[in-house]
Order: C-alpha cells, then structure tokens, then sequence
C-alpha cells in the first residue's frame, strides 16, 4: 500500500522561517509526498476511511476526501491545534510556519507554461512600509494587456507571492491578463487595517505604473482568494467612496464577506473540511483588534453600501464553510443591479487554487474561471444600474 504523510500542520514547526529562492522545488521528500497524490482515483476511493460524502447533488473528490481524512482532519485535533497555537506566539514560530505551508500549497499547485517576463517591485505605502509586489506579463501577441491586482488567502496571517506563484501564472496564462501579486502585511504583527490599506496602496501603484509595464489602463481589476477575495472587495469600495478610478472587474475566488450572518453552509462544513469555524474566530482574534465594528464596509462587505460595484465573477466550491455567504453576497450585487457571475464547483473545497496540481476538477475549474475573467475584463457588462 502507498501511503503519504502530509502532516504539515505539526511539520512546520520544524522548517527554517529564511526567505525562499523562487520557484520552489521539491525537495526529496516532498517529492514522496506529492507522487502519491497522483494515483489513479480509484486507489483513493479504494482507501478512504468512510463513504464518499456528498453535498447538493455533488460527491467530494476522492482525492480531497483522503487528504481530508488522513492529513487534515488529524492536524485538527485539540492537542495539535493547541501545540501549533502556542507557537504562532512567537515571531519565529509564524516564520516557521509561514514558510513550510508556503512550500505546501505552491508545490501542489500546477505548473503552467513559462511568463514572457517576472520581475519584483516595491511599493511605498502611505506609512512609508514597503509592499512587495510581483508582476507576471504571460506570452501574447497583444499590444497591452489587461491586469490583475491580485491578493493572495491565508487568514490574514499566512501566504505570500511565493507561496502563490504558480496559482498567479496560471491565472496570467489562462486569462491573458498581467498580474500583479501584492504581499500585504500580516497579522498579528500587523493587525487590521494593514492589509486593507497596502491592498489599496498596491492597487493605486499599479494604475500610476501601468504602462511601464504593458498594462491596458482601461482595463485594470482586481482580485483575490479568501481573505484577499476580502481585499480585493475593499479595494472597489474604498474607491468608489473616494470617487477615484475603481477597478473595472472584481475575480472572488471563495471570498470573505460576512463576519455577521450565520449559515447552514457553515453549520455544515465549518468541521472537518480545511476551514474550521474555530479557527476563523482564532485568526480573527489576531486580525481585528478589541473594539473592531464585524459590520465595517472594509472587512464584512456584505454589511456595506455595494452600489456602485463593478462586474464580478464569483467563484464557489462545494464543500466550503463559506459558500453560503459567497451565494448570498452574489445575490445581494444582483439584487443591487450590479453585474455579477457565479461558478460553482460542486466537488471542490475551499482553497482549491492550491490544489490544481492533483485534483484534475481544481484544475479544471482554475483554468476555466482564469479564462472567462479574461472575456470579462475584455468585454465589460453594459448596462449598469445601481439600485
């Protein structure tokens, strides 16, 4: 029997928190690891611990299910959760994990083909803190390119450029866009707003400087899995309150949107499937200092004014705790008169881009969502009213 140990929950704690070269590679264990997440499916039905579990008329991939079963399910017990959280106490220990779960999801990410150009930049933010961005011109025979700010997921508190590179040139590649990665701050050592206001600093950079690198400036959005999903949401918002140039297209890959409502999606998944209730009200509790409104425009945009919100494509999985959320915020744009979007997958999880490598349905669902924004941003929805 092949059996992988993916236990990188525990594992962390023991890697090195030094900068990573980019790109990353496996090393010889990692390589065991990840060879034995590319059976064939049959081998993954034929040992998981349970039934398959389905939901709304869709079956979870065999592939996610063993993952869940085996490597995240375990990582989640009390005693585990207990140990990890102790050690995000300390700057080292963060460091640590940071870097061995950016390791784990970019290496499980699929590779695409190569960018015509990759280059690094940095940004000053208006407290004088520099934002590392990263800017991927994918090969085409386009004058200028649409581009894509893009904020990566992580609770606020883990992920980076590194750990999301493949997921950007796959995005690059499929949507023809350029993208530009930003490397917010991370909590706790950089709490709300931080992120929120290197997000917005990152985005603004990027219209000043569009043309330096081939970018259309008629054609300039904004995007983001997760907490960045969050991000790239406060990003419109704060423009169209300012009254400057908003983004012309939002991509939402399982964003966060309310910290207020409460649904079954959440009741349903918030156990067991990679994002646990509990550990949401941890990172919050790191994020969002005492006192925080769970109402703020910024961090719970369901709660906020959403007129007027440029064209989005939202993307849903499954199997995620926040789908309900997602679905609900959809139909609050909709409602709204704003040109919305919504893909669902029915066998995905949340954080499925760091799956694309071994999930043929992640990967599927990345490439065709990456190629429909790219029509978007191309061919704006006409039309818009405001409700």
């Amino acid at each position: 029997m092949i059996r992988f140990v993916l236990l990188a929950a525990v594992a962390v704690l023991g890697l090195a928190g030094s900068a990573m070269a980019e790109p990353i590679a496996a090393t010889p264990a990692e390589q065991v690891q990840l060879d034995a997440l590319y059976q064939p499916e049959d081998w993954f039905v034929s040992h998981l611990k349970g039934p398959r579990e389905t939901a709304n008329g869709a079956i979870l991939d065999a592939r996610l299910q063993y993952v869940l079963e085996t490597v995240t399910r375990p990582a989640s017990a009390p005693a585990v959760q207990a140990y990890l959280r102790s050690s995000y106490a300390t700057a080292q220990g963060r460091d640590a994990a940071r870097t061995a779960l950016d390791r784990y999801w970019a290496l499980r990410t699929l590779e695409t083909a190569a960018m015509q150009t990759v280059s690094d930049d940095m940004v000053t933010g208006r407290a004088g803190d520099g934002i590392a961005v990263r800017i991927y011109q994918p090969k085409s025979t386009e004058k200028r390119l649409p581009v894509l700010v893009y904020y990566h997921g992580g609770g606020f508190m883990f992920g980076s450029i590194e750990g999301w590179d493949r997921a950007m040139r796959l995005i690059a590649n499929e949507g023809r866009v350029i993208v530009v990665s930003v490397a917010y701050r991370l909590a706790p050592e950089h709490p709300y707003p931080a992120a929120w206001n290197d997000a917005e600093d990152a985005y603004d950079w990027t219209l000043s400087h569009i043309r330096a690198f081939g970018g259309d400036a008629r054609a300039v959005a904004v995007g983001g899995d997760s907490a960045g999903g969050t991000l790239a949401i406060s990003v419109a918002l704060r423009a169209a309150k300012a009254k400057k140039t908003g983004p012309s297209a939002l991509l939402l890959y399982y964003p966060g949107v309310d910290r207020e409502g409460v649904y079954p999606s959440m009741k349903t998944f918030g156990t067991g499937y990679g994002l646990d209730a509990d550990a949401l009200a941890y990172l919050a509790g790191l994020v969002y200092p005492a006192g925080s409104a769970t109402t703020s425009a910024d961090t719970s945009p369901m709660q906020a004014d959403l007129c007027p919100m440029p064209q989005s494509l939202i993307v849903t999985a499954g199997f995620d705790p926040l789908s309900g959320s997602q679905l609900a915020f959809a139909a609050r744009l909709k409602d709204k008169g704003c040109p919305v979007e919504v893909r669902t997958y029915g066998t995905l999880i949340h954080a499925f881009l760091q799956t694309t490598g071994y999930v043929p349905d992640a990967a599927a669902a990345a490439t065709e969502t990456a190629r429909r924004f790219g029509e978007m941003v191309r061919h704006p929805a006409k039309g818009r009213t405001c409700k």
